[in-house]
């Protein structure tokens, strides 16, 4: 072990040093205060400070203020040599950090049992020096695998695209690395699109692990095929395929539609999720789309309710998750309902895409710090015949 004595006695500082020296210590000497954090602060392997209370300059309880003040990411095990045996100078040196004490004259015996047990604390701190690097290490590697997912799980979003005259946009920010919304858009034949957004309960990987797939079923055709006409049907079956149990808790709010891009006939069904919000321009109104349903995975055997739309030319669906509306400032006011429907009344002289960064830009002013508390999403669609 690396030790430094700081004695003023020329003779006390020899003696320790050749005693310390037999017991296979490496032995470094400093003269006094200043001389010592001198030597500390360009020689961190030392590990141990045996040094004398009273010295001219800088004596061992103010080397000991600094040796604390100025502790890096290793421990210094500090012993204090004094002459002094009463408690209130035990009490002093100990507030002030130090480690142990030894009373002159030093009884050897005595020395190399306390430099024992200062040998032991820096031996546990080093082991636990290097279960954190090897912590920090597998939490670094956690972290390039979940940036290597996050970027999967980007690649899943659908583009913002036109399909058959529908306008599709949206903005997507997660809470964490991955998120658990997700949503998509297609066509399944040659005048209908499917679309859909969902929001699975709570943050992080086993939220966004089931999101994954609740969207390559959702984007499967064959899934879409028997629902064309009948979205309902869609969350039933979801349902009662996802029953959540006790250890997962993994049930999902979800909106699933079709929309004929010929006609403007929308059919959707909701289950938890926030109502979608139906735009008119021409009335300059936004409504929220009711019969919202339980989510799915809560209850086994739920029926969901289709509700019919006719969208007229230029008329806009908005589906968002909960992550907007309760969405705090810095002083814990939620964002509400009623400012999301004030700024898409505003952005209706916005194209699709600028609507989106509008609503973008209203809710981070509102947040007015880094990142979000829950994941935040929404869909707009526009119909264009």
């Amino acid at each position: 072990m690396n030790i430094l004595i700081v004695e003023d006695a020329r003779d006390q500082r020899m003696l320790l040093s050749v005693v310390l020296r037999k017991k296979g210590h490496t032995v470094l000497e400093a003269e006094d205060g200043e001389q010592a954090f001198a030597m500390l602060q360009s020689q961190p392997d030392i590990r141990i400070v045996i040094s004398d209370w009273m010295m001219p300059g800088m004596d061992g309880i103010e080397l000991l203020q600094q040796v604390r003040k100025t502790t890096g990411e290793r421990y210094t095990y500090f012993i204090l040599l004094t002459g002094k045996s009463d408690r209130q100078a035990v009490v002093e040196g100990m507030n002030n950090g130090a480690d142990d004490f030894l009373v002159k004259p030093v009884n050897f015996e005595e020395l190399d049992a306390r430099l024992n047990a200062g040998i032991r604390i820096i031996e546990l701190e080093q082991q636990l020096e290097q279960q954190n690097q090897q912590l920090s290490e597998a939490i670094h590697t956690i972290e390039k695998d979940l940036e290597s997912a996050a970027c999967t799980q980007e690649s899943l979003l659908a583009k913002p695209a036109t399909i058959q005259k529908v306008d599709f946009d949206w903005f997507f920010k997660p809470s964490k690395i991955l998120g658990g919304d997700m949503f998509g858009y297609h066509p399944v034949d040659g005048e209908r699109i499917a679309f859909y957004q969902l929001d699975v309960a709570g943050h992080g990987i086993p939220s966004a692990l089931f999101s994954f797939t609740l969207n390559n079923i959702l984007s499967e055709s064959s899934d879409v095929e028997a629902a064309l006409s009948n979205p309902a049907e869609v969350l039933a079956s979801l349902n009662n395929r996802f029953q959540t149990t006790p250890e997962s808790m993994l049930y999902f709010t979800a909106v699933y539609g079709v929309i004929n891009s010929r006609t403007g006939e929308v059919v959707i069904a909701q289950a938890g999720h926030p109502p979608a919000l139906w735009i008119s321009p021409e009335n300059k109104t936004v409504n929220a789309v009711m019969g919202g349903g339980v989510p799915v995975g809560m209850m086994p055997d739920m029926e969901y309710q289709n509700q019919t739309l006719q969208l007229q030319p230029g008329d806009r669906l908005f589906l968002y998750s909960d992550g907007i509306t309760e969405c705090e400032d810095p002083q814990g006011e939620q964002y509400e309902e009623q400012r999301l429907l004030t700024a898409l009344i505003y952005s209706l002289q916005f194209s699709v895409s600028e609507t989106i960064r509008h609503v973008e830009q209203e809710i981070s002013q509102w947040r007015n710090q880094d990142g979000f508390d829950d994941d935040v999403t929404y869909l707009l669609l526009e119909w264009n015949p």
